[in-house]
């Protein structure tokens, strides 16, 4: 069944619809969150929350031609960016980060040449959505056109936060370098 169905019955109330699209989507959310949060059980209730949030707002959920997974996808980066708020940490450290896919020479300087907590510091400083475009280009390897659906943005729009979002890292890293 497609899940445009499947929605549409869980919007109707389906029971089977509900379970059947959740169990489709949790483990691609769940992967989501714990790249995040690498602890098993709280990537864990924190997965539960993003189905529970998913399920209180499905009646209003519109299919904009993204997949629904993106919807689950973006409220789960919104419930880590209120967690990361909250708790005040900001990124999963880098030597849990895993290998990246295709890093650029000013990222392999940076994660090379510098001590994680600095990095964690100057990263903690970027905007949200800086941080957000980091994380899943660089640190998940996710490819452009994932990220532009999860953030919501087109491709060329997420090439330029990206961009951009470097460029502040790198101004923020030399000026944690001077005397």
């Amino acid at each position: 069944m497609v899940t445009d169905e499947l929605v549409q019955r869980a919007q109707r109330g389906d029971r089977e619809a509900i379970e059947d699209l959740f169990r489709r989507e949790w483990s691609a959310v769940y992967r989501q969150v714990y790249r995040a949060v690498p602890n098993p059980a709280e990537a864990q209730d924190l997965t539960q929350e993003v189905f529970i949030r998913a399920l209180k707002g499905l009646d209003r959920y519109q299919s904009t031609g993204a997949p629904f997974r993106a919807y689950l996808h973006a409220i789960a980066r919104n419930l880590l960016r209120e967690r990361w708020r909250r708790q005040g940490a900001h990124l999963v450290a880098l030597e849990q980060a895993g290998d990246l896919a295709a890093p650029l020479a000013l990222e392999e300087q940076v994660f090379d040449a510098l001590a994680s907590a600095e990095l964690l510091r100057a990263l903690a400083a970027l905007p949200a959505d800086y941080q957000t475009v980091i994380r899943l280009r660089l640190l998940e390897g996710r490819p452009t056109a994932e990220v532009a659906a999860l953030m919501n943005r087109t491709p060329g729009a997420v090439r330029v936060l990206q961009y951009r979002a470097l460029a502040m890292l790198r101004s923020l890293l030399r000026e944690g370098a001077r005397p």
